[in-house]
């Protein structure tokens, strides 16, 4: 049976300005979010220029496959709603305006979404003042119109008939129920909109961001030197470099040259958007990162969130508004039509009460709570609810409210039939003297998603290990409490030996397997109640407490030496090592700042590597330091001071760099076969003397998780 109208024709208009209201909030939103300026850092080598915008590279082409998934799941409901409208002209145009309007507030990104007939001609979507537009020639139609209809197809950039500037267009086909093309579905996305998206990232004075189809023509490029311009968009002006590499590797690599645009010197990462043509680039001048910068990116947390939420508002905004203007206009009628809207649901739960109990509801709400269909019909909420207090408590919050006229609407959790818990958002508004309708939608993969995002702010995503926040906040904290107890608190600076030559001979893949089991081994050399973290590229850095002289921690820092050397199993099945240089600096002997106690064991780290690296050396042994140099003998360096690690390996020299001949030679030698388990060595799960074992870390008090542990990673290979 054919659903009558649910809405009266004026009602569209004052939906429109409602969506137009909430894209401006939308707008508003992401403005004050962008991302804040990369801090000028340390001079830093071609390696860690590569790094920094490689991870720039691999950021936004998520964030572009994140946007394209968004543009697709919105293309492909409409698709899907396309072919399952039926009825007379009026009812199909009515259904597929509603449709656009409301696939078009969950995309504020796209300038449009339209749909044509057969032929091309824009059938719905297109604004009065626009007129008539017919795309069947445009090179998305008659790919949409040739393929199966099971994926988006994305044009070359093109320049826009009716809005006049330069995007892409995504494109779906649309079949009818017995398969035939029936016309495409397709929105654009600008030039301008992802060149908005650039500027919030921090690149430099001469970087430069740019986004390419697989034919490598240009659909949007930003230059922090010509931030106006839009030379070479729609055409293929790249360099020799660039052609070289992406027929080596079309899906992710990086290379340095003069790029043709601009004539500027440039190391440029590229990556493609997985699933999508198109290829995202970053580059950042060597001139720039030659001469000194370095920092990262302070993520924005909750802006999805912010997204999702004013757009949900808005829309339940509408809906309540059009529900009481057809309420006091048609009278019975509207009782069928919500009815009608509540049969159909599948994704929102909806009952209607009367004395808190059931006297309707729909299919969607016994699914959610998992009753027969019949079940709680007549049946008091009770059953619901978690307990007799939650259950209480929102009937003393709600009925108030909804008997004043007001919407009331909470987040909590309640209780299947089988006991498990749920987490729901509960929104009820008055319908009759005795009767109130309330909706209940499942949200407990929102505030999953939500926990996820707090550990992902804090934590490294490759090896799980906390990042640079976690432990400045950690080290802060020590801080704050180091007068208030006996002892010292160490900062250790962890820097990779060779792992450049590792990464250049087997691949940046098992670069990633040797960063995950450096981090375990790191792990099991400390206690509970220390700190390992990954500070970026192959650096890490490690908060010793409780220690009550600085030579109690050179027995860890030696078995946390000699376990990074053990060769690591690579995901071929090779074998790779890698070795360690370390930096320790102790509070309150080398400061009391967290920042100066960083440098400065970045600094020993630094001094450890010019000193012949596999080793550790101390502050105290710098020059100018004012600590007594038998506090700690052992992290001296010089020509007649043995390191403590002089002994891990044999006496004649330090051990090779892996890949290197003599690492292949000593591979090859009788009485020294390759280990047969690449793991992890056994290291102690502490590696200090007993009399200290016991002591509790100052700074973990503010921290309520334990920050030092890493979820198990997955085997390599």
């Amino acid at each position: 049976m054919d659903r009558p109208p649910l809405y009266a024709p004026r009602s569209l208009t004052r939906l429109a300005l409602w969506l137009a209201a909430g894209n401006l909030v939308i707008a508003a939103a992401i403005a004050t979010a962008t991302w804040l300026a990369l801090q000028a850092g340390r001079e830093s080598d071609l390696t860690r220029a590569r790094e920094t915008t490689e991870n720039l590279a691999a950021s936004l082409s998520i964030e572009i496959g994140a946007e394209l998934k968004q543009v697709d799941n919105a293309l492909s409901t409409l698709a899907l709603q396309f072919r399952r409208t039926a009825g007379d002209a009026d009812q199909v145009r009515r259904a597929m305006d509603r449709a656009l309007a409301d696939q078009r507030s969950l995309l504020p990104q796209v300038d449009a979404i339209r749909i044509t007939d057969a032929r091309g001609q824009v059938v719905y979507g297109l604004a009065g003042e626009e007129g008539a537009l017919n795309v069947g020639d445009r090179d998305y139609f008659q790919r949409a119109r040739d393929g199966n209809g099971e994926a988006i197809v994305i044009s070359e950039p093109l320049f826009g008939r009716v809005l006049h500037k330069w995007g892409i267009a995504v494109s779906r086909r649309l079949e009818r129920e017995d398969g035939s093309f029936a016309g495409v579905v397709y929105t654009t996305l600008s030039t301008e909109h992802f060149i908005e998206s650039f500027k919030g990232l921090t690149i430099g004075a001469e970087g430069a961001i740019s986004l390419r189809t697989r034919s490598q023509r240009l659909i949007a490029r930003y230059s922090a030197t010509e931030p106006h311009s839009i030379r070479g968009i729609g055409d293929v002006i790249v360099s020799e470099d660039l052609k070289r590499k992406m027929a080596a590797n079309p899906h992710q690599g990086w290379y340095m040259t003069r790029t043709k645009l601009d004539n500027i010197e440039r190391i440029t990462c590229y990556r493609e958007v997985r699933g999508y043509p198109l290829t995202i680039f970053t580059g950042a001048s060597t001139a720039e990162f030659l001469a000194a910068w370095r920092g990262e990116v302070v993520q924005q947390g909750g802006l999805a969130v912010v997204v999702i939420l004013t757009v949900l508002g808005c829309s339940v905004l509408v809906f309540l508004q059009q529900r009481r203007d057809r309420r006091a206009a048609i009278g019975l009628q509207q009782l069928a039509l919500e009815q009608a809207l509540m049969l159909d649901n599948d994704m929102v739960g909806m009952m209607r009460l009367r004395d808190r109990t059931v006297v309707w509801k729909n299919r969607a709400l016994a699914s959610l709570f998992g009753y027969a269909p019949g079940e709680l019909h007549g049946q008091t909420t009770r059953p619901l609810y978690l307990d007799d207090e939650s259950f209480r408590e929102v009937g003393d919050a709600a009925y108030p409210a909804i008997a004043a006229g007001r919407r009331y609407r909470r987040q909590l959790r309640m209780r299947r039939k089988d006991g498990t818990p749920v987490w729901i958002d509960l929104s009820g508004a008055r319908v009759a003297e005795r009767e109130s309708l309330w909706m209940m939608i499942d949200i407990s993969a929102l505030k999953e998603s939500e926990a996820t995002a707090q550990h992902l702010a804090v934590h490294d995503a490759l090896t799980g290990l906390p990042n640079r926040v976690r432990f400045t906040e950690r080290l802060a904290g020590a801080m704050t409490l180091l007068g208030e107890r006996v002892g010292l608190v160490a900062v250790c600076w962890v820097d990779l030996d060779g792992f450049k030559d590792l990464n250049d001979e087997f691949g940046h893949e098992a670069g990633d397997v040797v960063l995950r089991v450096v981090a375990q081994r790191l792990l099991g050399g400390v206690r509970g109640h220390d700190l390992v973290a990954r500070m970026g590229g192959d650096e890490f850095a490690i908060l010793l407490t409780a220690l009550r002289a600085e030579h109690e921690a050179e027995p860890a820092l030696r078995r946390m030496l000699t376990a990074i050397a053990e060769p690591i199993r690579l995901p071929d099945g090779d074998h790779a090592s890698v070795t360690a240089s370390i930096g320790i600096a102790f509070a309150p002997h080398h400061g009391r700042q967290a920042e100066s106690l960083m440098r400065l064991a970045e600094t020993a780290m630094t001094t450890a590597k010019r000193a012949g690296k596999r080793r550790f050396v101390s502050a105290s042994s710098l020059p100018g330091n004012a600590m007594n140099a038998t506090n700690s003998p052992s992290t001296s360096v010089g020509s007649d001071a043995p390191t403590p690690v002089d002994a891990i390996d044999t006496p004649s020299g330090p051990a090779p760099e892996p890949g290197t001949e003599g690492a292949k030679e000593a591979a090859a030698t009788p009485g020294s076969p390759r280990p047969h388990d690449p793991g992890p060595p056994a290291v102690p799960d502490h590696s200090f003397d007993e009399s200290v074992a016991g002591e509790e870390d100052p700074g973990a008090t503010l921290d309520g998780e334990d920050s030092s542990r890493v979820p198990p990673s997955r085997k390599p290979g």
